[in-house]
């Protein structure tokens, strides 16, 4: 029976990946690095913005860059976040009457997420956990197990939701059911991901939102 559903946040629950591309370039553009294209960004594999800095900055300029790059993404949040998934919100507020416990697990910065919770209408989570929060980010299983952990659940009862490799990586190695969100995908990156996929562990591939709650609900919960 699933007590607990975890999710990861951008590319699962919100689409941030134009705002937080034109957020890194502008931050990177402001102190004289070269223009990035669109496929040199996803190639730094976006991951949290303190690590992404990391590569262009030194150590103690780290912290600066992202303050620069929240400040950023502050300012381009109205004009580029793509909005919520359809049915989402729905989703959530469903397992919340249920009982379910909720939760994010996440590599995006606790930063971050607070400005785009502001623009949301996503609700309250039981826990949240940032990459502020771990020392080695996914796939390592670090988040996916404190979360677990923050409420008293098992891995046995839990299930993770996700859009990346990374995100099943965490959740096989935590010994969590991953269900894949690839409502957010092309048909070029779903099969990108299948492919990957299928050399990691087993895995629910899911179109939309709402079929979560139908295959816990076959599940018996």
């Amino acid at each position: 029976m699933t007590r607990c559903v975890l999710f990861d946040l951008d590319g699962t629950l919100i689409d941030t990946l134009n705002l937080y591309i034109r957020a890194v370039v502008q931050t990177l553009q402001a102190t004289g690095h070269d223009l990035l294209s669109l496929e040199e960004v996803l190639a730094l594999r976006l991951n949290s913005e303190p690590r992404l800095m990391a590569h262009f900055y030194p150590p103690d300029e780290v912290e600066g860059a992202h303050q620069r790059f929240l400040e950023n993404y502050r300012g381009l949040h109205a004009r580029y976040f793509d909005g919520v998934y359809p049915g989402v919100e729905g989703l959530l507020k469903s397992l919340r009457s249920q009982g379910i416990k909720l939760g994010i697990v996440s590599g995006k910065s606790r930063g971050a997420w607070e400005i785009t919770r502001e623009h949301t209408r996503l609700g309250a989570f039981d826990t949240l956990v940032f990459d502020d929060d771990v020392s080695a980010p996914k796939p390592d299983s670090e988040g996916l197990v404190k979360a677990i952990s923050n409420l008293s659940a098992s891995p046995s009862d839990t299930v993770y939701v996700g859009d990346s490799v990374d995100d099943l990586q965490a959740a096989t190695a935590a010994g969590v059911s991953f269900f894949a969100a690839l409502w957010s995908k092309s048909e070029s990156e779903t099969l990108a991901f299948e492919q990957a996929a299928a050399e990691i562990g087993p895995y629910t591939g899911l179109d939309h939102p709402g079929e979560v709650e139908r295959l816990l609900q076959e599940a018996g919960r």
